[in-house]
């Protein structure tokens, strides 16, 4: 039966495919069936909330910090925020350590820290995870993922105390180096194994326009104490 209907489909110039495993919400699921427990959710680019909304399927019982300094995403957040009482919002960038930065704001899915000012730069309070964590209180152990392009070494480092209370970090990684400090997503690796952390999956691959080449993927990673790192089989 299966055969009959790929080949009708075929036959109209269709093909039937299985839906992708590699995406978020896939990476997402699979971290939630390994009884990580995660008790808080760091979300660190959180745009409008869309991501967190997706990760609270998966854990539903954990708090989420969210850290956005994009003006244009305000209300939403707000309105995010009440109407899911587990969630904290926190209107600034995130970097190294507390104080005042300037934050591209041209694409509001797509701001990065500046160490300048320019035409399409805004002057915004930061924090770091640290410092933030400490705020709040939050509880451990941490799930932390980064959208925020380009500046994850800087942000890493302002959080490694957090990082020792980390069982999981989802972080938007890229393949070309588009500012002065951005990872390739090997080096990004090799930072973190140097923490304690392995790539577990790769999801959201993501090719650009100008010649169809890789661009950019998220990558999961977690503890390189994991157990199934010593199961070394496919089957």
């Amino acid at each position: 039966m299966n055969k009959f209907i790929k080949y009708l489909f075929k036959a109209r110039g269709y093909e039937v495919r299985r839906l992708p495993r590699a995406t978020s919400q896939k990476g997402i699921e699979w971290l939630s069936l390994q009884n990580f427990n995660i008790k808080t959710v760091l979300d660190v680019g959180a745009s409008n909330g869309c991501w967190s909304k997706e990760c609270m399927d998966f854990f539903p019982e954990a708090d989420y910090v969210l850290f956005e300094p994009q003006p244009v995403h305000g209300e939403a957040l707000d309105s995010f925020n009440s109407q899911y009482k587990n969630t904290t919002i926190v209107k600034k960038a995130v970097g190294p350590s507390e104080g005042i930065t300037f934050f591209h704001a041209a694409d509001p899915f797509g701001g990065a820290l500046s160490a300048k000012k320019t035409d399409v730069t805004i002057e915004v309070d930061m924090t770091s995870i640290d410092s933030s964590v400490s705020k709040l209180q939050c509880e451990e152990p941490f799930l932390l993922k980064l959208d925020t392009h380009g500046y994850e070494k800087s942000i890493l480092e302002g959080a490694s105390k957090t990082l020792e209370r980390t069982t999981a970090l989802i972080i938007e990684a890229y393949n070309y180096k588009f500012t002065d400090e951005a990872l390739l997503f090997w080096e990004l690796c090799a930072f973190l194994a140097d923490k304690g952390f392995r790539v577990i999956d790769l999801v959201d691959i993501c090719h650009r326009k100008y010649d169809n080449s890789l661009w950019q993927m998220d990558l999961f990673f977690i503890r390189d104490s994991w157990e199934g790192f010593n199961y070394v089989s496919f089957d």
